[in-house]
């Protein structure tokens, strides 16, 4: 994810911003969950870099995922942007799947980057009924909106919200900053986001701090991490977020998706998986630990 990316990230100051009042407001009318659902993933499985790290030494290219859902619980699935996957391919992700993974697909640009995105309906049934078959491995469907998106597109946000299935969940991304501009901006579309119960996206990355917005609508959140290739700041940043989700998850989020991106992106599985010792270690919730094939990964801990 090249979004917010800087070349020096000396000056940037990345301590987790205080969780906004309307959140709070969120937090007061959730129950706190007995067992509350974490997912901790990378933006792709296709990478020859896991291969001896994460994948076993000689994993072949057509074991990648099969050998990714072995370690980790979910992925954010990328390619859909581009391409709506065929049922063929939908059923070799299911039938490699294991038990409680998550895909957790975006949009494709067909649909989010054309300015009459809510008059798509022929490529909304396309996209929608396709995924519907990963049945039990479907997480969150996250659309990215470009960032020329602003808010005074905002009820033409509220028509798309209305064509949406209820059976599925979704989350949403914004990247222009006429979006964070001020809090009643921020109130407006938190309130359209809540009433039609879509997770927003919050983005933790180096150039773009108005993006790490920790407005809360429901008991779900989903987070996208933009490390900078395991700079010493990305294990501290993920210190912090691991304590700050312990938080929230004591404060009622029942379920979390956390997806980490790095420049190169095989050490997407080391920050991964430093998250995933983090989170073992507090005791909040107990995730399977990544089986570690280099020495060089087993540094992390």
């Amino acid at each position: 994810m090249d979004f917010g990316r800087v070349d020096n990230i000396n000056d940037v100051d990345f301590t987790l911003p205080p969780t906004p009042s309307l959140s709070k407001v969120t937090f007061s009318k959730l129950s706190i969950s007995k067992t509350p659902k974490v997912y901790i993933g990378c933006p792709v499985w296709a990478d020859k870099g896991y291969v001896g790290k994460v994948f076993p030494p000689k994993t072949p290219a057509k074991n990648y995922l099969l050998e990714y859902c072995k370690q980790f619980n979910s992925i954010e699935v990328n390619a859909t942007h581009y391409q709506i996957p065929k049922a063929d391919t939908i059923k070799k992700w299911r039938e490699v799947a294991t038990e409680g993974f998550k895909f957790c697909p975006k949009f494709p640009q067909i649909i989010s980057h054309r300015s009459d995105f809510d008059n798509k309906q022929e490529w909304m049934d396309l996209f929608l009924s396709s995924i519907y078959e990963l049945d039990e491995f479907l997480g969150p469907s996250f659309i990215q909106f470009p960032p020329y998106f602003k808010p005074n597109r905002l009820e033409q946000l509220n028509r798309f919200f209305k064509q949406l299935p209820h059976d599925m969940d979704f989350a949403v991304e914004f990247r222009n900053e006429a979006w964070f501009e001020n809090d009643t901006i921020k109130k407006e579309w938190f309130e359209l986001l809540q009433s039609h119960q879509i997770t927003p996206v919050i983005t933790d990355t180096s150039g773009r701090r108005d993006v790490l917005h920790q407005l809360i609508v429901n008991d779900k959140v989903f987070i996208r991490f933009t490390g900078n290739n395991l700079h010493q700041t990305d294990y501290s940043r993920i210190n912090d977020w691991t304590l700050l989700l312990s938080d929230w998850i004591n404060k009622g989020i029942s379920e979390v998706y956390f997806f980490v991106h790095e420049p190169e992106k095989h050490l997407c599985a080391d920050i991964a998986t430093h998250m995933i010792s983090l989170l073992n270690k507090g005791g909040i919730v107990q995730l399977k630990a990544p089986r570690i094939y280099s020495e060089e990964t087993g540094r992390l801990f």
